[in-house]
């Protein structure tokens, strides 16, 4: 939970995802964004392992097809996903990301080369521990954590606008990744920020550390010009 804080708070700190209107989350999983927010949120995900969070409408879709109608998404949001993908997936659900956003698109995912010695950094000690990697960490290694410019590439060729923002940096990253490995601490920081935007604002704030190489960066995707 303490990492979705970070991840989701970053978003839900842009001035853009404070106006009204719809939530769609694209790779939400059970809960996704659906935990920080008092509002139901259409949730696509290919597979929903646990159960569903009250607020999540589920559909389960693949991100590179997704079964919506064109401008149908006041607030996108995309975390975390993009990197479940191959490199040859990432430009087609892009596309498709974008096809949907009426209002803003919200897409954050680990990228760089910074962010992938950070992965390899939380394997080797996973392995030493002779700890269970957890899956995303062996998604992460077997796809490929993409580069900024890959995405910056592809957002270029759709004719979009976007500012783009450094998230956590790597250090936070590979500390929360220890922190939550322990049951008790996780569980703990589930209790306490739950429902609570304005914690979760202020954790990812605290996750960013000016200087430091971030582990994700955010852009924040519009039609009309910033």
């Amino acid at each position: 939970m303490l990492d979705q804080a970070i991840r989701y708070g970053a978003i839900l700190s842009q001035p853009e995802f404070e106006k009204s209107g719809n939530i769609l989350e694209i790779g939400s999983g059970t809960k996704g964004i659906a935990v920080f927010v008092r509002n139901s949120v259409v949730g696509i995900d290919a597979d929903f392992k646990d159960e569903l969070h009250p607020a999540v409408l589920a559909i389960k879709a693949s991100a590179t097809a997704l079964p919506l109608r064109d401008n149908c998404g006041e607030r996108v949001v995309c975390s975390d996903m993009l990197e479940h993908l191959s490199k040859e997936e990432r430009p087609g659900a892009i596309a498709e990301l974008i096809r949907v956003t009426k209002g803003t698109l919200f897409l954050a995912c680990p990228c760089g080369e910074e962010a992938r010695r950070t992965d390899d950094r939380l394997m080797r000690l996973y392995h030493f521990l002779s700890a269970p990697v957890p899956d995303w960490l062996e998604e992460h290694n077997r796809k490929g954590i993409p580069d900024a410019d890959e995405i910056q590439n592809t957002l270029k060729e759709q004719g979009v606008n976007w500012r783009e923002m450094p998230g956590e940096s790597c250090f936070t990253h590979f500390l929360v990744s220890l922190l939550i490995a322990t049951r008790f601490l996780n569980n703990l920081w589930s209790s306490i920020i739950r429902d609570k935007p304005d914690l979760a604002r202020r954790v990812a704030e605290w996750g960013a550390f000016p200087g430091v190489s971030p582990y994700r960066r955010l852009w924040i995707v519009s039609h009309s010009p910033q």
